[in-house]
């Protein structure tokens, strides 16, 4: 006899509903940048935001780094709703059939965020995934953070390689100059090493039509993800 279950929950926002949906839709590769336990989403076939397209994520679940190929199954931007049914992956270890429904509603102060999950356990010694709906409830209230501060991000597609674009702006700032010279006059290293944590930058350069400085502290750097980040001082 099948063994289904469904888990429901609500997660409270700041955001509005449509820069919730958003992030899941067609930006669900910044997840990884958000969400601590998201260590990875990849597009594997198809476009961000299309039914039919299948993402690749990579996360940890219970102290495990697990995976989970994903079927985009429904939009529906009107309602602010979409479905990720899991094809491949750890989940399917211990079940047959997994799928997750995020859809946000609007309130007068934020939104609230349905998620549900259905199931079919292979058998009935598998517990029901309430651990699962904690990471969800987990990863929409960074998600609201990372919306409620502010932030600007932008794509831009390259011919190089992650790790060579990552390699520039880690461990050969330096070289900017001769690159982009029109706008990175300088880069010089104040105090450590570059490509190391904790160490702090000058860069001068145009902005405007005004020549500018700025004093940087290279606040975090992930190998991983490709990733750095720079905090302004002065």
């Amino acid at each position: 006899m099948a063994d289904y279950g469904k888990l429901e929950t609500d997660v409270h926002i700041n955001a509005t509903a449509e820069q919730f949906h958003e992030i899941f839709s067609s930006r669900t590769h910044h997840i990884a940048n958000v969400a601590d336990k998201i260590k990875g989403v990849e597009m594997h076939e198809g476009e961000w935001g299309k039914v039919g397209s299948i993402i690749v994520w990579n996360y940890v679940h219970e102290g495990k780094h697990c995976v989970a190929k994903e079927v985009v199954e429904a939009i529906d931007p009107e309602k602010n709703l979409i479905t990720f049914k899991v094809i491949e992956g750890d989940l399917m270890e211990d079940f047959n059939s997994f799928k997750a429904t995020i859809q946000v509603s609007p309130k007068d102060k934020g939104s609230v965020v349905h998620w549900t999950i259905e199931y079919e356990k292979k058998h009935g010694h598998v517990p029901d995934p309430h651990s699962l709906l904690e990471l969800a409830i987990e990863m929409s209230q960074e998600i609201d953070d990372h919306l409620a501060h502010g932030k600007l991000e932008t794509d831009v597609h390259i011919n190089a390689t992650a790790e060579q674009f990552h390699e520039i702006f880690c461990g050969k700032t330096h070289h900017l100059p001769n690159i982009s010279s029109d706008i990175v006059k300088g880069v010089d290293i104040h105090d450590g090493e570059w490509g190391k944590v904790g160490s702090i930058i000058y860069w001068n350069y145009v902005h405007d039509g005004k020549h500018c400085v700025a004093k940087d502290l290279v606040e975090a750097v992930d190998p991983d993800k490709n990733l750095i980040t720079f905090r302004v001082l002065e």
